[in-house]
């Protein structure tokens, strides 16, 4: 018998560590985090978006600090992970969510969009699972590893988007791996593959050209767009006690769309 289930979802004394924090999914995930009592590490390359981001944070009588990181340099990935650690003494709790797009048609990608897209989305995410899982491997007690993916690594979506797509099923099939790895040190690796969120960047390409709304649309059976809320929650699900039988697994926040 549980004697509360809201106790599952509690968060307090935790600490995590989010990635591309200082806008978007990053920051709805970290206030979340902090909202449920974790400490958070907003990590992010623009020092003044992780700065803004915690002090939202802090004034809302959470506790977080701002880090700045370019995810696809190893030496900082380290230093941000050492940081964190000098800060908080430990990371319970990974999302590797730091990611762009770079689109253009397969057979006019240059080298360096797909080198980009692939150094962000992929070589960052398996940096700081790396850095961050041989910390929870040394300290003993477990943790949460949660990888952003995307439909994208799942099913084909529009034209022009061979990087991202091939960034985000590699998350997808590395999460497993590390999953299956890690067991043994109770690291549970998780991801999520969400579908089209109304992310700042996705509100303005929708404003620039309204006809990708309505494309949006007519792939996602539930008529609208995710809202960040909508990966706050299952983003706060792997990180809690409720998940704790949940590894390997690739959690689909798609209105439906790959249902089709």
């Amino acid at each position: 018998m549980i004697d509360n289930v809201n106790n599952l979802f509690d968060l307090s004394g935790r600490v995590a560590l989010v990635t591309g924090a200082g806008s978007g999914l990053g920051q709805g995930i970290a206030e979340g985090y902090a909202q449920l009592g974790a400490a958070v590490s907003v990590v992010d390359i623009n020092p003044e978006a992780a700065e803004s981001v915690v002090d939202g944070i802090n004034a809302a009588g959470g506790k977080a600090i701002a880090v700045q990181c370019d995810v696809t340099r190893p030496d900082q990935v380290q230093a941000a992970v050492a940081q964190t650690l000098e800060e908080f003494g430990k990371i319970e709790i990974l999302v590797a969510n730091a990611g762009i797009g770079d689109r253009a048609l397969a057979e006019e990608m240059t080298f360096e969009q797909w080198d980009r897209v692939m150094g962000i989305n992929l070589t960052g995410v398996w940096l700081f699972d790396q850095e961050v899982g041989k910390q929870m491997i040394e300290r003993g007690e477990g943790g949460r590893i949660i990888n952003m993916a995307s439909i994208g690594g799942i099913v084909g979506v529009a034209t022009g988007n061979a990087n991202y797509c091939a960034s985000k099923g590699g998350i997808i099939a590395m999460t497993r791996c590390l999953a299956i790895e890690w067991a043994k040190y109770n690291i549970l690796v998780n991801a999520i593959a969400p579908s089209h969120i109304r992310t700042p960047l996705i509100a303005k390409l929708m404003q620039d050209k309204p006809e990708v709304k309505t494309y949006f649309l007519n792939n996602i059976p539930l008529n609208r767009l995710g809202e960040i809320v909508d990966v706050v929650g299952p983003a706060a699900f792997l990180a809690s006690d409720a998940a704790a039988f949940v590894t390997g697994h690739v959690l689909v926040a798609d209105g439906g769309h790959t249902a089709k």
